[in-house]
């Protein structure tokens, strides 16, 4: 899909023509600088990091300059700020809410990974969460798909208030997709209640298969058809035209809606030793799967084949992945070195879809 075919595709799904300024994206999730320790003994340090910063990625890669202008995020920078991290988020030409407070660190969190893709995390500075007051007066606000990562309370308080403030701007904008990601510490039976009153302003629920499982007070589940099973518990709170898609690590995901189901395999599953660092596979699928959808005007497989290719981009190295572009062509981007339309193209027809 060249930059043409994108814009194409974004007229397609949208009453207007397609603007390169048109918000698709928008994460609320947070920056952080990480430190990320590996079973080996091995640990790497300042690593560009976060949910946000992932997800953000993630719908990135499938919006090529100047269509990288709809991808909106915050990031947060204190005192030890790397100015040549700066200088690498603001290459990628997004819509980047750069905000600084000397008063302050920046965001940090430690990972610790262990065997059977265990990985602990906590935060060693202060972290600054995103709300939505944060994006009021940007565009931002504007933008079609929303990533929430929170607690149930909170993705109430945030879905209401991305509305409430949408509505104030008398554009008559639709109802924004909202894609949640629960987080991990609060999947908990004592927040079931919460979670099932606030799927219904949920157009996609996407845990992981442990967090999914822990709302219930159920193990991890490895088989599946565990995992269909606790997939099928949610899906009776939803609406109508909205999905959840688990994110089952080496397995892939699986896509539930009202009306279809799919296993999609993991992107990685011919070639596992390419895999280097899961860190931050599931928020970078989030931000993919948003821009798929955006892309193949709602359809939710197609987007979660974007958000398996969006995944199997981030965990090829520690952080990020890198960006390059062939040649004197801004539009002809590479990330790792290939080209991502390619890469979906080529999953695809691996998976005969």
């Amino acid at each position: 899909m060249t930059i043409t075919d994108i814009n194409a595709s974004l007229r397609n799904s949208s009453s207007s023509e397609a603007d390169e300024h048109e918000m698709i994206f928008t994460s609320l999730g947070m920056f952080i600088i990480d430190e990320i320790h590996h079973p080996d003994g091995t640990s790497q340090y300042n690593v560009i990091g976060g949910a946000g910063t992932y997800a953000a990625f993630g719908a990135r890669y499938f919006l090529p300059q100047p269509l990288s202008k709809g991808v909106g995020w915050c990031v947060d920078a204190g005192s030890d700020f790397p100015g040549v991290v700066r200088k690498e988020l603001s290459s990628l030409q997004t819509t980047m809410i750069f905000r600084e407070d000397q008063t302050r660190l920046t965001t940090r969190g430690w990972n610790g990974y262990g065997e059977n893709d265990f990985r602990a995390f906590r935060y060693v500075t202060p972290k600054k969460r995103i709300v939505v007051e944060d994006i009021i007066g940007t565009k931002l606000l504007e933008s079609r798909t929303f990533h929430v990562i929170s607690s149930p309370d909170r993705a109430q308080d945030l879905i209401n208030g991305i509305i409430e403030q949408r509505n104030s701007l008398k554009k008559d904008l639709p109802l924004p997709v909202i894609a949640w990601e629960p987080v991990p510490d609060l999947c908990t039976p004592e927040h079931l209640g919460a979670c099932l009153a606030a799927l219904p302003m949920v157009s996609i629920l996407t845990p992981n298969a442990a967090e999914a499982a822990a709302f219930f007070g159920l193990p991890e589940p490895f088989e599946k058809e565990a995992i269909e099973s606790v997939a099928l518990r949610f899906l009776p709170f939803m609406r109508q035209d909205a999905a959840i898609v688990i994110r089952a690590g080496a397995q892939g995901c699986f896509v539930l809606s009202k009306e279809r189901k799919l296993w999609l395999e993991a992107y990685h599953t011919p070639f596992p030793d390419r895999v280097i660092d899961p860190t931050g596979a599931g928020n970078t699928f989030v931000g993919g799967m948003c821009a798929g959808y955006v892309l193949s005007n709602g359809d939710i497989i197609e987007a979660s084949i974007y958000g398996n290719v969006a995944a199997g981009l981030s965990i090829e190295q520690v952080g990020i992945a890198k960006l390059t572009l062939a040649g004197a062509d801004v539009q002809s981007e590479l990330w790792n070195g290939s080209e991502v339309m390619t890469r979906l193209k080529e999953y695809k027809t691996r998976i005969g879809l």
